[in-house]
């Protein structure tokens, strides 16, 4: 069997175009023609990926430990959006995972580029450039996670906070780690003087190289959006995760409601009643004139009432006049979906509306009243809105009442606490 000329180096510099299979030196150098040098980009890639985990797994354990002082993140910087404090855990090793996979695609995708040249030392320049490249990507990747799951910002000027950050903390990492597995593409068997492929399954495979570029670009996007969007959702969960620890610490008892959710859909309570008559009478009772607080509750089987008192603090009387206005919020700030109608309940007697005049250290009284309701799991009144009359901004009380969402609230119309209103 003619196993070809080579010389004696191995590289197969000289090899026929009819040189049999069975020739190592042939095998190898088919393979450089097609950009398969040894080792192949993609255990460059495997080793880069590996190495962003390894390291980063390590900077997360000395900064949990403390084992190290702080400086020690200038050769481990902390690339893993990963922390044993932060719950839940899956989140977190998802990103992480997907994190090194945007490494190992881009290490893949820009490899390749250093079998150009036969110089090893830019053969190895161009690898850890690749390096930099892909622990930049993984952290710009990170950022956008960041920016999404702290949407929509307070502010507009805070949109962006963050961005930069991990992308930078990424770059660094391939600075002061990059040269590894950059030593790997060092090590491969130069360029050289490379045969034109003499079989057509060398040009088929030749002529699939931009295809299969375009695919690891495409796998490549795919993976940056995955870790935006694991990272967006990890960031989220591990908020909600945080507000229900914390509710749990003050008390907070699920059977009495659901717990907290920073990221429920709502609307925050109005400060003023959207329906309200933008007409006020001028003698009803003002802020400088009255006081509204927060009564007792009350309650019978099944049934549930709270009182309502406006307190005439000053040496002159003011007026009066129908029902209060009234709203509630649940646990997460947002208006319960209540309906508040006016009239009596089981516990409390509707006087009916009428104006009169309150005396100077007297109060008037109403009284909510509704059905208890089954408040496991479900949004229940956690703050109470009120104002004296609908035209008036609402001031509000933290309570924990079992009027939960769908629930049917009865406002009393105000009467003087010593008994009914006084006649007009």
């Amino acid at each position: 069997m003619d196993a070809g000329d080579t010389t004696g180096d191995g590289r197969g510099d000289d090899v026929r175009p009819g040189a049999g299979t069975g020739d190592a030196a042939s095998v190898s150098a088919g393979a450089a023609a097609t950009g398969a040098g040894t080792p192949r980009p993609a255990l460059v890639a495997v080793a880069a990926a590996l190495l962003w985990l390894v390291s980063g797994a390590v900077a997360v354990a000395v900064t949990w430990t403390g084992a190290l002082p702080g400086s020690a993140g200038a050769v481990l910087p902390a690339t893993l959006p990963f922390s044993p404090g932060v719950r839940p855990w899956a989140w977190g090793i998802a990103t992480t995972l997907l994190a090194a996979g945007v490494v190992a695609l881009v290490v893949r995708l820009v490899v390749p580029l250093a079998d150009r040249t036969a110089d090893r030392t830019l053969r190895f320049a161009v690898a850890w450039f690749a390096l930099v490249l892909a622990g930049g990507a993984a952290g710009l990747a990170l950022d956008l996670a960041t920016i999404v799951g702290a949407f929509p910002a307070p502010r507009l000027r805070m949109l962006l906070d963050g961005l930069g950050t991990d992308a930078t903390v990424g770059a660094w990492w391939g600075v002061v780690q990059g040269w590894l597995p950059a030593l790997l593409v060092a090590r491969r068997a130069p360029a050289g003087t490379r045969p034109e492929p003499a079989t057509q399954r060398a040009d088929a495979r030749r002529r699939v190289r931009p295809r299969r570029r375009l695919v690891l670009a495409t796998v490549a996007v795919l993976a940056v959006t995955a870790v935006v969007g694991t990272g967006a959702l990890g960031q989220r969960a591990a908020r909600v995760a945080s507000a229900q620890e914390a509710a749990l610490a003050e008390g907070a008892d699920p059977a009495l409601g659901a717990l907290p959710d920073p990221y429920a859909e709502g609307t925050p309570v109005p400060t003023l009643d959207p329906d309200r008559d933008p007409d006020r009478d001028p003698s009803w009772c003002t802020r400088d004139q009255a006081m509204l607080l927060l009564g007792e509750p009350g309650a019978a089987t099944g049934h549930r009432s709270l009182t309502l008192r406006l307190t005439n603090y000053t040496d002159a009387p003011c007026v009066v006049e129908g029902y209060p206005d009234v709203a509630f919020a649940d646990q997460n700030g947002n208006e319960l979906a209540v309906t508040v109608e006016q009239g009596g309940s089981f516990l409390a007697e509707d006087p009916g509306y009428a104006q009169f005049e309150l005396p100077a250290g007297e109060s008037a009284v109403t009284v909510l009243g509704w059905d208890a309701g089954s408040t496991a799991g479900a949004l229940a009144a956690r703050a109470l809105y009120a104002a004296p009359f609908a035209t008036d901004e609402r001031g509000s009380w933290p309570v924990e009442l079992d009027v939960v969402e769908g629930s049917v609230v009865h406002v009393t119309a105000w009467a003087l606490e010593a008994g009914g209103p006084a006649q007009p």
